[in-house]
């Protein structure tokens, strides 16, 4: 990707406006990371609102330094936090990033990961990305589902220190 290609800060869909997280964003983000039922990706639940505001200031420097965009997914229809969406590097690099999504416990199951995760992808095929990866437990079944819906096919399985991992690869270039 060059600088003039970076994917874009606000995306929409039919249901969701999908933009960039700024700092104002962390207390009620902080509401998805720290609930159990929900954050239930690499350490788990943030028990703290600095890791929340941390962790924003890591996606902001990352779509500053590579143009790759993680979103906060809201709803059109009364502008509802639902979750989060976006492009990371923590398995992936900048030219084969990973996808990932987080939706609130209390909205999963309608949709919204499938729909924002095809946003992204739409996105990154229009910059340029021509391969994304996505990295799922084995007992997180409805993950499985959104990557698998979006065109995800399994490529192996490895262990890291949590156990089974999941890699499932894409490519973009027909997408494009």
């Amino acid at each position: 990707m060059t600088a003039d290609r970076w994917m874009r800060d606000s995306l929409g869909t039919a249901r969701l406006a999908l933009r960039l997280p700024v700092a104002s964003d962390a207390d009620e983000l902080h509401a998805i990371f720290s609930d159990p039922r929900t954050n239930t990706i690499g350490d788990g639940p943030f028990t703290s609102p600095d890791q929340t505001a941390h962790w924003i200031a890591r996606r902001q420097a990352l779509y500053a330094e590579h143009g790759l965009a993680w979103y906060l997914v809201r709803a059109i229809d009364g502008g509802m936090l639902l979750g989060n969406c976006g492009m990371l590097t923590t398995r992936g690099t900048v030219a084969e990033p990973e996808i990932g999504y987080m939706i609130r416990s209390s909205h999963q199951g309608r949709g919204y990961a499938t729909e924002a995760t095809e946003a992204v992808l739409a996105e990154a095929a229009a910059v340029g990305i021509g391969v994304v990866w996505a990295t799922i437990r084995p007992g997180n079944l409805a993950s499985r589902r959104v990557i698998e819906r979006a065109g995800f096919h399994l490529r192996r399985i490895e262990n890291d220190r949590r156990g089974p991992l999941r890699y499932y690869k894409r490519s973009l270039r027909e997408a494009a």
